[in-house]
């Protein structure tokens, strides 16, 4: 049976309440955050710590920049852009509002200057001046960031625009039939997939202030609107991103990322009631992650699980054979709750000789209080050996001298 049709028959199992069904987190009770939607979690395993209201899409203001950035690394990584390309700026980037670093009409900056204004100082002429260069409208560039949207599994989101502003703050907005959303859930996946994908960003959204032209009579001096940063109000240990945004409809918002040793937690906030409230309430979410949950390897690669050690193969020339997992699982665990999780194995139904060696028979996760938890991928079992089928003959003298060893 093939690993899909295994699937498809778990999946059958669980819609029909056959198997424990998956809680939205764990038990342990979340902080009491002041905010319309949020999320905790795992960088290293997408497992949820904490939530609310975590798949309602909502107002993203400038954490649509993430996107943004995500589009200017991909073409950098591809060969596309250089980070010394200079930009022409058009007269619609210099009549963007708000947050800005003043560009004007036929000025030249460099695609790196642009960049650290868009993640830094959440520049919004820096990122229509980015998306312009790169797709020719800033119409082009968001049918980009709703392509890589989608193919990063993000179903919630919908995007309008380059920057996250609402229309009314363009002189000249983007065309666009839909509201322009996203979800707390949403946004922890696209900080994920950032980082991982283009680790060096984090030399950018990790910087506390920048400075903008310097020596010349147009230099601007910025702070990072992320005040967790080292030095800054609300400063946190271990905070390096990733990116704040505001408008009246979003309210303030705040997708963050924290690294400390072996942990590392990706934090989103959506609807608070004040810049402030956008830090405070992301500590409660950090200290909640950081006082609570250690990191814990449950599955080793290659080292059998105690109740998942052979394959019986009744039909085989060997009756059975070890199987082992293919890679290891290492999972956030409650420090005081550890008796509460367990290690389950399920193999395909019907398995028979032959297998091959290192064939994939069935699968391993980890269960909290007799539940799968939400986000763990499960870990493929395989062979250890490959077993042939045994012959009718062979088969038929076992059978004989297993009925002769039950008469003694």
């Amino acid at each position: 049976m093939k690993k899909n049709t295994y699937r498809i028959i778990i999946l059958f199992l669980l819609m029909f309440h056959i198997l424990p069904g998956i809680p939205t987190t764990y038990a342990l009770s979340s902080p009491e955050v002041e905010a319309e939607s949020f999320i905790l979690l795992d960088y290293e395993t997408n497992v949820v710590l904490a939530e609310r209201n975590s798949h309602i899409a909502r107002p993203p203001a400038s954490m649509t920049k993430m996107m943004s950035e995500f589009i200017v690394l991909d073409q950098i990584k591809s060969g596309k852009l250089s980070w010394e390309e200079q930009v022409t700026v058009s007269a619609r980037v210099e009549g963007i509002d708000q947050a800005q670093i003043y560009l004007q009409t036929g000025e030249q900056e460099t695609v790196r200057e642009l960049f650290v204004a868009m993640a830094v100082q959440s520049a919004n002429d820096a990122a229509v001046a980015l998306a312009e260069h790169i797709a020719g409208s800033e119409e082009h560039f968001v049918k980009m960031m709703n392509e890589k949207a989608k193919a990063l599994g993000m179903d919630d989101t919908t995007y309008c625009n380059a920057t996250g502003l609402d229309p009314h703050l363009y002189r000249d907005p983007p065309e666009c039939t839909s509201k322009h959303v996203m979800s707390a859930r949403d946004a922890a996946t696209l900080a994920i997939q950032l980082i991982k994908a283009h680790p060096q960003v984090v030399k950018t959204t990790s910087l506390s202030t920048y400075t903008f032209r310097p020596g010349t009579l147009r230099e601007q001096k910025v702070t990072n609107w992320n005040e967790m940063l080292t030095g800054l109000k609300y400063a946190y240990a271990g905070v390096d991103g990733v990116k704040t945004g505001h408008t009246n409809s979003a309210g303030y918002c705040f997708t963050g990322s924290a690294k400390r040793a072996d942990r590392h937690y990706i934090t989103v906030v959506m609807g608070t009631h004040s810049k402030s409230k956008r830090f405070t309430e992301t500590k409660k979410l950090f200290d909640f992650g950081f006082e609570n949950f250690k990191p814990k390897e449950w599955i080793t690669k290659n080292k059998s699980i105690e109740n998942g050690k052979v394959l019986p193969l009744p039909n085989g020339v060997e009756r059975e054979v070890v199987i082992v997992p293919k890679d290891s699982l290492r999972l956030p665990t409650i420090n005081a709750e550890q008796d509460k999780y367990e290690v389950k194995v399920m193999l395909e139904p019907g398995l028979k000789a032959p297998v091959k060696s290192d064939q994939v028979v069935g699968q391993a996760t980890v269960y909290y209080e007799g539940k799968e938890i939400e986000g763990v991928i499960p870990v493929d079992i395989v062979t250890t050996t490959g077993v042939e089928e045994a012959s009718w003959l062979r088969l038929f003298f076992r059978k004989g001298g297993d009925e002769i060893r039950s008469w003694f």
